[in-house]
């Protein structure tokens, strides 16, 4: 089914949803049959599992002929230029688990130029802070490192661009 997945048939399909919007558009031929085109069916049942468009099935069986669909908000937002209101309102939350920020925290310390001693003693604290003070420990690491880099705005645009 991996090969009936076709980038430019689901741009095609998302855009002639889009107009249709906020209707729907009825799949079913003269004697209420679905498609039978298998590409259709496996690129509309894709996009589905993707939130990008909604469909109306024949039966209650998630399987079942398609009747009708619709493109989401969602659908609306990834086919627009600009990303929709999506790009506007949308909040990215990166997530780092406590351990793998303990982990960094740890392999940079032993990589430290430091004393053996405060390196050990270090590196033990660290393994037993709470996950609150990891939090604020990244952080201020995190200030510090930005606050240290020589032409910051220079070197994020070339990580970014580059």
């Amino acid at each position: 089914m991996g090969e009936l997945l076709d980038r430019g048939f689901q741009r095609s399909l998302l855009e002639g949803l889009a107009h249709q919007y906020p209707g729907n558009k009825n799949f079913e031929d003269e004697s209420g049959k679905g498609p039978t085109d298998s590409t259709l069916i496996v690129n509309l049942t894709y996009l589905e599992a993707h939130g990008l468009v909604e469909i109306v099935r024949r039966s209650h069986d998630k399987w079942g002929p398609i009747r009708f669909a619709s493109i989401t908000a969602k659908g609306l937002d990834f086919i627009a230029d600009d990303g929709g209101l999506s790009a506007i309102l949308g909040v990215v939350t990166i997530k780092l688990h406590e351990d793998t920020i303990k982990r960094i925290l740890i392999d940079k310390i032993a990589a430290s130029p430091e004393d053996d001693t405060i390196k050990s003693k270090t590196i033990a604290a660290v393994k037993e802070l709470p996950a609150e003070a990891v939090k604020n420990l990244a952080t201020r690491a995190l200030e510090a490192g930005l606050a240290g880099m020589p032409a910051l705005a220079s070197t994020v645009y070339n990580w970014i661009t580059g």
